[in-house]
């Protein structure tokens, strides 16, 4: 397969000691040493390890040396792109954002001295091609799921989590504190500006209570008062607000985040260590102020931004986004196909991963009946699952603060179940190649049927989550006689065999 080099430079002892670098650096050394030497390491270790992943994709439509020459120059004109104009560092921050999670790569020329790593890169790939094919088997099969961590889970954890912590009504604006400064809106919907750094000393109490200034008997109350960072979320009731227009004898819910969504909602923010912070997500104060037409009132949700009633008793979610700091705070939404879903996708491939395991047992049993040998094709794939279960668990631990990023786990998804891929429609195996792809697309239906109701929840059908997994299973188990029978059906058939022997003939001895 064309492909085969490929993964040979990716499993390059090169390009598996740059994987560890990065990772080590990201998440250990530039913790405990921040400054210039562990901030260019990961650019050269990144510059190491981008082009045989490159290669994976450009192989699939150009010839092995033009695909890799490729990959080289791709990923330097990439990186000079990126490092050289804001415009180039923004589409970066907002690609990698979808793999992993909210994400910011800045523009900085100095980073432009890490550009020779593409040499070493390179000299890799040469050492690869004049090397025999047998000695980096392997070496795939164990340094595939190594590298697929480094590359999708290479962010440093994070220490901080912005969120509106406090709002107040001061003159003729409102103030509001976030990611510990000071931001102030004349509209307190939008036009926020920097003011100061938050001061240090004990905040007062909270003001979990307000009436409008011209009916005192007309208040308003949050829901996330007092919470307290816990596995109480309230019944998911945590962002919201009650009004009293009687002096506090009924209370009746106003406004709020519907509580069969709250886990949706809660799944788009990603918080470090994939701890969720309760109090970090809720609406826990608010100020009522005088405005034309009545009242507003402002109320700070955390990681959610605001939720503003306006004078015509309309609320409405608003971000905060303070261009000048980076402050970017934006309520998630109810419904968005595909998002937040990782843990499902997860699954999704390590199912699919399975599922062509039984499907390639299936076919190499029905060789194994008629000739006495085959299930040895199985066995790669069998211990390469192994790995595949080490290598999400990595990412799962490496990549947390991503939380349940789809572009994450998808991208980890689609590269485990590309290399299973390869070792199944390897060249000599005891199965035809052309029927182990009806295999192969099997246990992709099966992958999906897993993934459907998940997809169909982010939409919002069904509202709840907890029945998705179960459904789930039902279905993908359901695809499981398909891929038994696909199976079957490509063992039933030996693999073609070249016309003419590898050898030359032995000569005729004279009579």
């Amino acid at each position: 397969m064309r492909t085969g080099v490929f993964l040979h430079w990716t499993a390059h002892p090169l390009t598996v000691g740059a994987t560890a670098v990065l990772l080590l650096n990201d998440h250990v050394l530039k913790q405990a040493w921040p400054g210039f030497v562990t901030g260019k390491l990961s650019d050269v270790a990144g510059l190491v390890v981008a082009p045989p992943v490159l290669g994976l994709l450009l192989g699939l439509v150009l010839p092995a040396r033009a695909g890799a020459a490729a990959a080289v120059l791709v990923t330097g004109a990439g990186f000079a792109v990126v490092k050289l104009t804001a415009a180039g560092a923004g589409v970066a921050s907002a690609a990698w954002s979808v793999v992993n999670g909210p994400s910011v790569i800045l523009a900085d020329p100095t980073d432009l001295i890490a550009l020779p790593a593409l040499g070493v890169s390179w000299w890799a790939w040469r050492r690869v091609t004049a090397a025999p094919p047998l000695a980096f088997r392997l070496r795939v099969v164990v340094a595939l799921p190594f590298t697929v961590l480094a590359i999708t889970a290479t962010s440093a954890p994070s220490e901080t989590l912005p969120s509106v912590d406090s709002v107040r009504s001061e003159g003729t604006q409102v103030v509001i504190e976030a990611d510990g400064a000071l931001y102030g809106s004349v509209s307190g919907v939008d036009g926020w500006r920097y003011l100061s750094v938050a001061p240090s000393a004990p905040q007062p109490r909270k003001q979990v209570e307000a009436c409008a200034p011209e009916a005192a008997a007309h208040c308003y109350r949050v829901h996330g008062a007092d919470v307290v960072d816990s596995e109480d979320t309230r019944g998911g009731r945590l962002l919201g607000v009650d009004e009293t227009t009687d002096g506090g004898r009924t209370w009746h819910t106003t406004w709020e985040v519907p509580a069969v969504r709250w886990e949706f909602v809660q799944r788009q923010h990603p918080f470090p260590g994939s701890i969720t912070r309760v109090s970090k997500l809720a609406s826990t104060e608010l100020a009522v102020r005088a405005v034309a037409g009545g009242h507003q009132v402002i109320v700070a949700n955390g990681v959610e931004g605001l939720a503003v009633r306006g004078p015509d008793g309309a609320w409405r979610r608003t971000p905060v986004v303070v261009a000048e700091t980076g402050l970017a705070l934006r309520p998630a939404p109810f419904t968005a196909f595909g998002r937040a879903i990782g843990r499902d996708v997860s699954m999704a491939g390590l199912l699919a991963l399975l599922a062509l395991l039984i499907g390639t047992a299936a076919a190499a049993g029905r060789v194994r009946a008629r000739h006495g040998r085959g299930l040895t094709a199985a066995v790669p794939l069998a211990a390469y699952l192994v790995l595949a279960l080490s290598a999400t668990g990595m990412v799962a631990v490496f990549g947390s603060d991503a939380g349940e990023t789809t572009g994450l786990w998808l991208v980890t998804a689609l590269c485990l179940f590309g290399v299973g891929t390869v070792l199944v429609l390897a060249p000599r195996r005891p199965l035809r190649r052309s029927r182990m792809l009806v295999v192969v697309a099997a246990a992709v239906v099966a992958g999906l049927a897993y993934t459907g109701p998940a997809l169909a929840w982010t939409l919002g059908y069904p509202q709840e989550h907890a029945a998705t997994a179960g459904l789930g299973l039902i279905l993908a188990a359901a695809c499981l006689p398909v891929v038994v029978a696909a199976g079957w059906w490509a063992g039933a058939r030996d693999p073609e065999l070249p016309g003419e022997p590898p050898w030359p003939s032995m000569p005729v001895p004279p009579r």
